[in-house]
């Protein structure tokens, strides 16, 4: 059961009580009341009686004594006496019917019998009255002795003895109408008293069972509460309160095991992320010497490129200066003379502007921003062609190149003057670099819309520390040099800008001794090449 449901039912209980309390104090107070009024009316109903009897004896015994003596001037005279008399039955009859207005239906019929009563008293009384009133007739007429025999015959025949009878019964009922109302008043304020003793004895028991149930409803919810702060105030999240019943506390407990979960949880996450966060500066640091490292050997390389292309751009630069200085050398030369000197000339700057061409197309595609003249290619035809160029370059070194005639023809979005670079790129490395007697093999084949080029050879191979650098601007393997001494190392790097810059992947497999195996991979379609 929810506490808040208890405390609705304390809480009616106790209304209950105290409307009950409420209303058995209106209802005693209005029967107390009740009983008050009726017990003044018996009161004066009885003192009336009283009086009646009292003045209805002094009436009579006031008319002997007139018709006895002829004197009719004395204080409590017949006028007087009927005025007190006449008084007394109207408060009678008044208060009979204020007695009638509060009685129940039980006793009505013993109300309307003293109404009753009360009304054959007056006529007897007025019957008595008009037997004296003949008398004194007789005696104002100067008949005195009638008068006299007929008195002493009314009260030889009892004048007043069925009034007197009428009364005695009239006082000895209000007696006892007096008797039971003070008896059923004090029998009401005993029960009253023993009815508010027990309900007073109730309440207390009640508030005490109930403050006991709220108290103990409250106490251990609460005990396991305040246990589970403390050990979450002492760092222990895992601490869980024991959850029983569906009452608010049962929900607050749920919410602080919720709140301690999410806690745990957020402090396990923390730990994780501070943990992660160190694994992190770890690889960030390993990252940044890495990169310090990159750095300098990018530091070096760069050195040593501007080194090499100073070099490398001193010799066209000198040969093209030494001939033109010896062109203008003396004024009588042969035309012969003058023709060589600027073949000379020409042939250093072709091979000057091949070198910055390549250097600018390598720098381009590293900044994403390399042009191409995107068009269908036969790529078939276009390696037969190249491969024709190789075996004349390889007939000098007796090395022999060897492509499939009935190779499918793959036909593929690029630029063929680039892709002729590129293969005469690979194929001068491959036959450069391979011994006499032996063999440049090249293929091409389709898969899922990209088509590889693999050009394999027997020559000296690249060491494997080398092969991750062989794609490096004039960076040669070690044993290149060994083989052949010419060469710029640029040849690969520019390969691998012309391949990306078609959106394909280049591979180089090899071992020192064994050969060499490039697949170059692009796709069919160019995608987002600029033409």
């Amino acid at each position: 059961m929810r506490y808040r449901t208890k405390l609705l039912i304390a809480a009616c209980l106790l209304l209950a009580m105290s409307l009950s309390a409420a209303a058995f104090s209106y209802w005693g107070v209005a029967q107390s009341h009740r009983y008050l009024i009726r017990s003044r009316i018996a009161h004066e109903q009885l003192e009336r009686q009283l009086q009646l009897s009292r003045h209805s004896q002094q009436l009579f015994k006031a008319w002997t004594d007139t018709l006895l003596t002829g004197l009719s001037d004395r204080p409590l005279g017949e006028a007087y006496l009927k005025k007190v008399i006449e008084s007394d039955m109207s408060a009678l009859e008044e208060l009979s019917r204020r007695e009638l207005a509060i009685v129940g239906p039980e006793e009505r019929k013993a109300e309307m019998a003293e109404v009753h009563r009360l009304a054959a008293i007056r006529k007897e009384y007025q019957i008595v009255l008009d037997q004296l009133a003949e008398v004194d007739q007789l005696r104002s007429r100067g008949r005195p002795d009638i008068a006299w025999q007929n008195l002493v015959e009314l009260l030889r025949g009892g004048l007043d003895r069925e009034l007197n009878e009428l009364i005695e019964v009239a006082v000895a009922d209000e007696t006892a109408e007096v008797l039971r109302i003070d008896a059923a008043a004090t029998q009401l304020l005993t029960r009253l008293e023993r009815i508010s003793t027990i309900h007073a004895a109730l309440a207390v028991l009640i508030t005490l069972g109930l403050a006991i149930v709220l108290i103990r409803g409250l106490r251990a919810p609460l005990a396991a509460l305040l246990h589970g702060t403390r050990k979450l105030a002492e760092g222990d999240l895992s601490y869980r309160i024991a959850v029983s019943g569906k009452d608010e506390f049962a929900e607050l407990a749920r919410s602080f095991n919720n709140m301690a979960g999410d806690l745990q949880d957020h402090q396990k996450a923390l730990q994780d992320a501070r943990d992660n966060l160190e694994s992190i500066v770890e690889e960030r640091t390993e990252e940044l010497r890495q990169a310090n490292e990159s750095l300098r050997k990018i530091d070096e390389t760069r050195r040593a490129f501007f080194a090499d292309i100073s070099h490398e751009l001193r010799t066209p630069l000198t040969v093209i200066r030494g001939e033109g200085e010896i062109a203008l050398r003396g004024r009588n030369k042969r035309v012969a003379e003058y023709k060589h000197s600027i073949e000379r000339v020409v042939e250093q700057a072709k091979h000057l502007s091949v070198l910055v061409g390549d250097l600018l197309f390598i720098a381009r595609q590293g900044a994403g921003a390399a042009k191409l003249k995107i068009r269908p290619v036969d790529l078939t035809q276009l390696v037969g062609s190249v491969v024709g160029d190789a075996k004349i370059m390889a007939m000098n070194k007796d090395v022999g190149v060897a492509f499939a005639e009935d190779t499918p023809h793959q036909t593929i979005d690029g630029d063929p003057a680039r892709l002729r670079q590129l293969l005469l790129i690979l194929l001068d490395n491959a036959v450069r670099y391979s011994r006499a007697g032996g063999q440049v093999n090249v293929g091409l084949s389709r898969r899922n819309g990209t088509v590889t080029i693999e050009i394999a050879d027997t020559g000296v191979g690249i060491p494997q520390e080398d092969l991750e650098n062989v794609f490096e601007r004039f960076r040669r393997a070690g044993n290149a040099a060994e083989v052949n001494d010419e060469g710029l190392g640029l040849g690969l790097p520019v390969a691998k800008a012309i391949v990306e810059a078609h959106h394909g992947k280049i591979e180089l497999q090899s071992k020192a001794g064994e050969g060499t195996t490039v697949l170059v991979s692009v796709p069919e379609q160019a995608e987002g090449s600029q033409a």
